[in-house]
């Protein structure tokens, strides 16, 4: 059995529970299999990273077997502004979908989504802008992450009313078509390893520690300048990155410890 998610949000729980915690989120448009159900709710798997969570039984939208394989190859709209208004075809509901919702391209403006159908008109797609140095993918990339900014910290969160850093750096990634696992320490596992703080690129992934000594993966952020890293932390927020690891000027001490670098991109 098949869904795709055809709200603004999905929540997936750690248990069938809504007092449990809360693991990460689908986006508008993300399909996902179900792998275990109760009366009330469907453990399922992501289709795009094969993460599992609980969602509520009422949020299921089936999406038919038959049409799994066609919708998965299917190219697919990401939306870069922060909302995109979009309208219920039956009822003319308007709500709002997030910054890296992604959905296949309407036909005729129509949006059919499994059992659900909406009316989208897709804002007229912007050039991007030339930059001295930077490919076009790493300024994609960095016009996606920059629209974050000040996004205030949800641990499992996907969107800019709160987002964690691994959820930040895999959607930043899926706006430029990179699939990036969700969790800080399945995506170190990929790309090639920068071999000193001074040879990083902008996009590269930085990945840190929680203390000087600790060698376990517990935070990602993107580089996105010499010496610089946007991340989530608090807020997504700019901070100093150098060989120890990311200094908050804020605060004025060392909040991660670098370990590793990696170009996925």
């Amino acid at each position: 059995m098949y869904g795709v998610a055809n709200l603004s949000v999905l929540n997936l729980r750690a248990e069938p529970s809504h007092r449990s915690e809360l693991v990460s989120q689908m986006l508008f448009g993300d399909a996902y299999s179900v792998v275990e159900e109760t009366p009330d709710w469907l453990k399922v798997r992501t289709c795009d990273c094969g993460y599992e969570g609980w969602i509520s039984r009422r949020q299921h939208n089936p999406l038919h077997d038959k049409d799994v394989e066609d919708y998965l190859a299917a190219d697919k709209y990401v939306v870069k502004d922060l909302l995109l208004i979009i309208n219920t075809f039956e009822k003319n509901i308007s709500f709002p979908i997030f910054i890296g919702s992604s959905f296949p391209y309407p036909k005729d403006g129509i949006l059919i989504l499994g059992n659900s159908i909406f009316m989208v008109n897709l804002p007229e797609e912007k050039p991007v802008p030339a930059s001295q140095g930077l490919s076009p993918l790493q300024v994609k990339l960095m016009q996606f992450a920059a629209a974050f900014l000040n996004a205030p910290y949800l641990w499992g969160g996907r969107t800019p009313a709160g987002i964690d850093c691994s959820g930040f750096s895999q959607l930043a990634y899926k706006s430029v078509g990179i699939a990036l696992p969700r969790d800080a320490s399945q995506q170190v596992e990929g790309g090639m390893t920068v071999d000193f703080v001074e040879e990083a690129q902008i996009g590269d992934l930085a990945f840190f520690g929680s203390t000087a000594e600790s060698e376990t993966i517990t935070h990602v952020g993107i580089v996105c300048g010499q010496n610089q890293i946007i991340h989530s932390s608090g807020k997504v927020r700019i901070d100093t990155l150098d060989s120890t690891g990311i200094f908050c000027n804020e605060e004025g001490r060392y909040t991660h410890f670098l370990r590793i670098i990696k170009r996925v991109m």
